[in-house]
C-alpha cells in the first residue's frame, strides 16, 4: 500500500498542474482529519484522496481514448463533457495498474464529483473533502466544515445540497448520479414530493 501511495504522489507531479496538485494534497490532509474523527482506515482513504484528480488535467480527447481503452461506458453527457470521466478513468487505472479491488475506494474515486447512492464512509469523506477543503472559499463553507465534524451524514447531505444549489443557480447540468443520490438521501430522511405534482 505504501508503494502505491508513493507512486501516486509521483504521478501527480507528472500529470497535474501545480494548482491542481495543491488542491489534491489539501484534499488529502482534510480527508485525513475527517477520517481520524470517524475512525476510517487512513491508507485506504489516502489512496482514494490521492487518486481522485489524477487525470483531471488530461485533455478531453485523451480522457475519451482512455475511457474507451478501459471499456468504460461513456454517457452522452460525458461524451460532450469528457472532463466528467476523470474520476472513472482514475478508478479503473487503480484497478488495472495496482490491482486494487477495494470497491469502496474505487467507487469513491469514480464518483467523487457526482456522489453515489452506494458510497461508504470513504466515498462520503472524499466527496466532502473535495468540496470544502481549506482552499475552497465560498459563502457558508466554514459552516459546512463545522457540520462535517459534528455528523458525517449531515455534513455529506449539506455538501450535496450546496453543490446542487450551486449548479441549479448557474443553470449547470445535474449528473444522473447526483439526482439519484439526492432522492435517495431525502427518502431516508422522510422526504416527499411536491404535492402540486401528485
Amino acid at each position: 500500500m505504501i508503494a502505491i501511495l508513493s507512486d501516486l504522489e509521483t504521478l501527480l507531479g507528472r500529470l497535474l498542474t501545480e494548482k491542481r496538485r495543491f488542491h489534491v494534497f489539501s484534499v488529502v490532509e482534510f480527508a485525513r482529519k475527517i477520517g481520524e474523527a470517524y475512525g476510517v482506515d487512513m491508507e485506504r482513504l489516502e489512496m482514494a484522496s490521492l487518486a481522485h484528480d489524477l487525470f483531471r488535467d488530461v485533455s478531453p480527447r485523451r480522457l475519451l481514448r482512455m475511457a474507451r481503452a478501459y471499456g468504460l461506458k461513456v454517457s452522452e453527457i460525458e461524451r460532450y463533457h469528457p472532463v466528467l470521466l476523470h474520476g472513472k478513468v482514475a478508478a479503473e487505472y487503480l484497478r488495472r495498474r495496482y490491482r486494487v479491488e477495494d470497491e469502496e475506494v474505487l467507487m469513491a474515486v469514480a464518483y467523487h464529483t457526482s456522489g453515489h447512492v452506494s458510497f461508504g464512509e470513504i466515498g462520503k469523506i472524499l466527496f466532502v473533502a473535495d468540496s470544502i477543503e481549506p482552499t475552497r472559499n465560498f459563502p457558508g463553507v466554514e459552516s459546512l466544515r463545522r457540520i462535517v465534524f459534528q455528523s458525517l451524514e449531515e455534513g455529506f447531505f449539506q455538501v450535496l445540497k450546496n453543490k446542487i444549489f450551486y449548479a441549479v443557480g448557474r443553470d449547470l447540468l445535474l449528473l444522473p448520479e447526483t439526482v439519484e443520490l439526492w432522492n435517495s438521501v431525502l427518502t431516508k430522511k422522510g422526504g416527499r414530493v411536491d404535492e402540486e405534482l401528485e
